[in-house]
């Protein structure tokens, strides 16, 4: 039975280095003379290097039938010795023993391989991305049973091997993602093990340490359970209660992290030693509990009734803890199959207490569970996860819906890195972006230094994007982007009437208060967008010039308006002046500047037709001005989003940029994206107006820190 989790495998019978023939005799014997089994094990035996620090197929294939595996599955562990990966083609194997035991080995070598693609020191979230990925590329949990029992095998040898860094990451690596899978496929026995051996290679002091203050060797804790559960056995059949009896003493590994997560010390612990009790009814729980306490001595305070008052998840159970046998203290718990069902498949799991889960069960908790009873039950069961795992270049793991392409890939790692995307590789090789994306991808994506996406890309039916909210974000672009045109383009419009009818400032509030709208930018996008036609805006704008009292005062005719002489000019150095939107003049034109309420001088050449209108209704606010070709006086205001890897970096390198064109930074927000550890970072600065901002931009765009620099149209 594969998946109880009070199997006792067997202790270590054969020698790491145990000749080939008796491995292979015993394999026969529990086989009952397969042929098949007997000719895989002498094809294990013809490549063994006696190097015992590598997982050896016939050995682990003995360790695999004390858990129950089937034929097809010993055949496959025995083939999965590390020696023959590369010495048989799977075409041989499929010819010799069938295409089930070749397509598990063939995904026994792939799990190697993304084996490989571990590192120490990673997140939990990475490493739960990487154990999910494990289990959906394989067809059958029982490829997961040979892995582990492989791996088990390879830390049995591990402390022959020679290298003390490879050893450290080899038990990492089994503390990070095997044992936890062991644990979750209820392979108990695999699990503790598994850990205890790894632990002991990681922190060898602590591992002596809690060993010396058990005080007896492993094989006699065991004999202490065992005799205590054969008198609580015996107590119970004398009370007429039907029970099963089962448990082992905490493994090191167990008592290390117990005394971790709750502060205890060694001598705080009540359960070194276990044992649970498995009863028909609720009312039987209660009289086994008598029985327990009749015969050892309870210790009050560990005497919690969860059946009474159950735990938030559900968990029902009684846990005590009594002085047993030699004063040795035991933690018993007692519940019905149902309760041990619950809590061991049910949204009580005991390994989700263990790593910190929450109660509620998602899709891969209940996939779990599924496989467990698989296990247990000796039936085939592909494991189902519903995401894509994916590793970019440096290694990180994305998890992706399935179906995503590499475009959707593209806009999960970051918005901007979406929209600027022009190409993507797979696996080293450039493929379509509508190209769907395989477990275990590596994905590299090519980008342009301007964001150009394709509108094409936010239909559902083209293909490019699978996720709605990557969609989204493209129409959101575009949405931008005709936004912009419009307000332009609306702008433009709006600028030409109300030059022709000659509207001041005054006027132009006018037009926007009688069209029911609060800014003049909404005017430019309403008239932009044909949602106020050319009628509408002549009528709103005429009406408004009527109406003003300026429109009732005589001027001279604007032609006749003469040109200030560009003498007595008053220079520009110190003075708040910004060049008009109308004629956009440079530094050097001949220009005047008018002096408007609370934003400084407005400059314009000296032949726009606006300033000759402003000349007639404010003839004291004209100044006749001198603006020098070095352009001093004018200060440009650039807006600038910045897409940043490093940004202390950033920040030290940004001075020596923007000294040379005496640009100064006068406001800054930053984002930082959790996802792809880049940060969005929005300047304003404030620079000469003769500055080459193009060149400033490259410059920024050389930085080490930056990945992207982009100009806000406004």
């Amino acid at each position: 039975m594969y998946g109880n989790v009070t199997l006792e495998i067997s202790l270590m019978q054969y020698a790491l280095d145990e000749p080939n023939d008796l491995l292979c005799a015993a394999l026969d014997t529990r086989m009952d003379g397969d042929s098949l089994v007997r000719r895989a094990c002498n094809l294990a035996g013809s490549v063994w290097d006696r190097n015992v620090t590598r997982a050896r197929g016939p050995r682990a294939a003995l360790l695999i039938l004390d858990i129950g595996a089937d034929r097809d599955t010993v055949l496959a562990c025995i083939l999965a010795d590390p020696r023959l990966l590369g010495q048989v083609e799977s075409q041989t194997l499929a010819r010799d023993y069938g295409p089930v035991v070749a397509d598990r080995v063939g995904q026994l070598q792939h799990l190697l391989t993304l084996g490989e693609q571990y590192r120490t020191h990673q997140q939990a979230i990475w490493l739960e991305h990487l154990r999910r990925l494990l289990l959906s590329s394989i067809s059958d949990v029982r490829v997961m049973m040979i892995q582990l029992v492989h791996r088990l095998e390879r830390l049995r040898g591990l402390p022959f091997e020679p290298d003390f860094a490879k050893r450290r990451a080899i038990a990492a690596e089994t503390l990070d993602v095997y044992a936890p899978i062991a644990h979750r496929l209820g392979l108990g026995q695999l699990k503790w093990e598994l850990e205890d051996l790894a632990f002991r290679h990681l922190e060898p002091e602590t591992y002596k340490r809690i060993a010396q203050l058990l005080d007896e060797r492993r094989e006699e804790r065991e004999a202490y359970i065992v005799q205590v559960r054969d008198m609580l056995h015996k107590g119970l059949a004398e009370a007429h209660i039907e029970a099963r009896i089962y448990g082992r003493p905490k493994h090191i590994y167990s008592i290390w992290g117990k005394m971790q997560r709750k502060h205890l010390g060694f001598d705080g612990l009540f359960d070194v030693r276990a044992l649970r009790i498995e009863v028909d009814s609720v009312s039987d729980c209660y009289a086994a509990l008598s029985v327990v306490h009749h015969l050892f001595s309870p210790i009050e305070s560990e005497y919690d009734d969860y059946i009474a008052r159950p735990k938030d998840n559900g968990y029902q159970s009684l846990h005590t803890a009594v002085h047993a046998l030699e004063g040795k203290i035991i933690e018993v718990q007692i519940r019905t199959r149902a309760m041990h069902e619950q809590a061991e498949l049910g949204i009580a799991a005991h390994w989700r207490y263990k790593e910190g889960g929450q109660a509620s069960e998602d899709a891969f908790t209940q996939e779990l569970n599924r496989l467990r009873q698989a296990l247990a039950t000796g039936a085939p069961a592909r494991p189902e996860v519903d995401q894509i795992f994916v590793f970019t270049p440096e290694g990180d793991i994305f998890a992706m819906p399935p179906g995503s392409t590499v475009l959707d890939y593209a806009y999960r790692v970051h918005t901007l890195v979406g929209h600027r995307c022009k190409g993507a590789k797979i696996n080293g090789q450039i493929v379509p972006l509508k190209t769907r994306l395989q477990q275990a991808d590596r994905i590299e994506i090519l980008t342009q230094p301007q964001p150009a996406p394709s509108r094409e890309w936010a239909q559902a039916g083209s293909g490019y994007l699978q996720s709605a909210s990557a969609r989204a974000k493209v129409r959101n672009w575009f949405h931008k982007l005709d936004l912009s045109a419009a307000r332009q383009a609306g702008e433009q419009q709006c600028d030409r009437l109300f030059r022709r009818l000659g509207l001041n400032r005054a006027e132009r509030a006018d037009v926007v208060a009688a069209l029911g709208l609060k800014s003049e930018e909404a005017l430019y996008e309403s008239v932009g967008r044909q949602r106020i036609d050319s009628a509408t805006l002549l009528s709103a704008a005429r009406a408004a010039h009527a109406h003003s009292p300026a429109a009732a005062q005589v001027a001279p005719p604007v032609p006749s308006i003469p040109v200030m002489a560009p003498t007595a000019e008053l220079a520009l150095d110190g003075l708040k002046a910004q060049p008009a939107g109308c004629c956009h003049p440079r530094p050097g034109d001949r220009v005047l500047a008018f002096i408007t309420r609370g934003q400084g001088l407005r400059l314009h050449k000296v032949d726009c037709s606006n300033i000759r209108h402003l000349q007639a209704a404010y003839p004291e606010r004209i100044l006749s001005v001198d603006w020098p070709s070095t352009g001093k006086s004018w200060v440009l205001p650039l807006k600038l989003d910045l897409l940043v890897a490093d940004v202390t970096r950033f920040w030290a390198d940004l001075g020596p940029v923007l000294a040379p064109f005496k640009a100064h930074v006068v406001e800054s927000r930053s984002r930082h994206e959790r996802n792809t550890g880049l940060t969005d970072l929005y300047l304003l600065l404030e620079l000469p107006g003769s500055t080459d901002v193009q060149e400033m931009l490259r410059r920024l765009q050389r930085l080490p820190a930056v990945e992207s620099v982009q100009r806000r149209a406004s």
